[in-house]
């Protein structure tokens, strides 16, 4: 089973993440940068793509630290994009969509794609670094540190595969 596709409502949870939008009140910029920073971090913690889609005045595709990051054109709205995105990718795999907007859940999940909100991603990412810190106590306590101790289920599968074949 592959990993899903994560794509990122980028100023819907920027405005949703308290840290974010305060943040985001002196440097919106700097809130763009700190939320792509963050993402990045989780590249390989259960999603195969991180994508994050901003509103722009021009359309440009880019990868930050692993992370995708989309800046839509003037002509379109983030929202679009989203949309767009979810439902040409939900024919690729299991596709994830993080985003608070009421009308954007209602429309990706109408593409067959899982909607969190702002809040679940954040209880998501705060697991997965959890999940992470506890592993790396246990190092600490004099049990060595596998490979497999870092990495997901669904990623250990994945490399179990490829071992057979």
């Amino acid at each position: 089973m592959s990993l899903p596709v994560l794509i990122v409502d980028g100023y819907n949870i920027i405005g949703a993440w308290d840290d974010l939008k305060a943040l985001r009140d002196r440097d919106m910029g700097s809130a763009r940068d700190q939320l792509i920073s963050i993402l990045s971090a989780y590249t390989c913690w259960g999603w195969e793509r991180i994508i994050v889609v901003f509103d722009g005045r021009e359309f440009a595709w880019e990868y930050f630290d692993g992370v995708e990051v989309v800046f839509t054109g003037a002509k379109e709205t983030a929202d679009t994009m989203i949309e767009r995105l979810a439902a040409g990718l939900t024919h690729c795999g299991r596709v994830e969509v993080a985003t608070s907007d009421s009308a954007e859940y209602i429309a990706a999940s109408g593409y067959g794609a899982t909607v969190m909100s702002a809040r679940a991603l954040r209880e998501q990412l705060d697991q997965r670094s959890e999940d992470y810190r506890s592993r790396l106590a246990r190092k600490r306590e004099g049990r060595g540190l596998m490979l497999n101790d870092l990495l997901n289920k669904s990623v250990l599968e994945s490399l179990e595969k490829l071992r057979r074949s």
